[in-house]
């Protein structure tokens, strides 16, 4: 997902007249939803907490730093966590700012450093202490009239960046609501709502039918090379066109091939002629 120079290889035909498509991306599950398949991937980050309130927290922070190389990420996000010890969202609802900005002193990722993380990290707190919990934050800007849950990923996103003591910089929780695909928030999601082998889904309240495809520049490629979406630019109508295509297959579980179908990016020893011939 991260990183990949692969090429998908390109459909016989379009998906809604291809009725082998939904057997070859279940042969693909199949294979390749298994935690065998995670590391390195930011969500074994996440995946090594097993308290709700720690996953919610720790999969804000990974996925917000879910940029560039997945080894990097995963560091990247066990040394922001790290000072927070092994309870880290019982730790920080103790903290003040301070000692918020105490814990992440020095932090730096790629563009990303200290400035950034110790406003997103006190949002969380304060969102959860507000609401109860980021599932319940989530909940309550769920609208049900929508197609999905792209309104709401945005009220979610409104709600921290108004209780964060300073802005964060560059995008580093994007509002879909500006029109990008926003691949980290809705990757977020992807973790919080889906439960499997591989998705942990602390939040059950959610409903994993409406979640929007994580969509980024090589999920995006493979999207295309299968005929599911037409659009060129990789932004949220693209991804809402990827869901609806994903729908036609899985309307109760439309991003159930997002982690399948993007191992390929992060494991550069995958042979993809091997991996994938069940496309052919």
């Amino acid at each position: 997902m991260y990183s990949s120079s692969w090429a998908w290889p390109s459909p016989e035909h379009p998906p809604l007249t291809n009725p082998r498509l939904p057997l070859l991306l279940e042969a693909l599950y199949k294979r390749y939803n298994d935690p065998c398949w995670l590391d390195p991937d930011p969500l074994v980050v996440v995946r090594s907490y097993a308290v709700p309130a720690d996953q919610e927290l720790t999969g804000l922070v990974a996925a917000a730093l879910a940029l560039g190389n997945a080894t990097l990420i995963m560091q990247a996000a066990e040394a922001a966590l790290a000072p927070f010890g092994p309870s880290p969202a019982a730790t920080l609802a103790l903290m003040d700012d301070n000692d918020v900005a105490g814990c992440l002193a020095g932090f730096r990722y790629r563009f990303f450093d200290s400035s950034d993380l110790v406003p997103l990290f006190c949002a969380a707190r304060n969102v959860a202490r507000q609401y109860g919990s980021l599932q319940d934050a989530f909940l309550s800007g769920i609208d049900r009239s929508e197609p999905d849950y792209a309104l709401a990923a945005s009220s979610f996103v409104q709600k921290l960046c108004s209780t964060a003591p300073t802005p964060w910089r560059l995008n580093l929780l994007p509002d879909p609501a500006r029109g990008s695909a926003a691949k980290r928030v809705f990757l977020y999601l992807r973790w919080m709502v889906r439960r499997d082998a591989v998705d942990p889904g602390p939040w059950q309240q959610a409903d994993p039918a409406l979640l929007v495809v994580p969509l980024d520049t090589h999920m995006a490629a493979a999207c295309r090379r299968l005929g599911l979406i037409n659009r060129r630019s990789t932004d949220l109508k693209a991804a809402r066109e990827a869901g609806a295509a994903f729908r036609a297959i899985r309307p109760d579980d439309p991003v159930r091939y997002d982690f399948c179908m993007t191992r390929p990016g992060i494991h550069p020893d995958l042979d993809p002629d091997e991996c994938f011939d069940c496309f052919h």
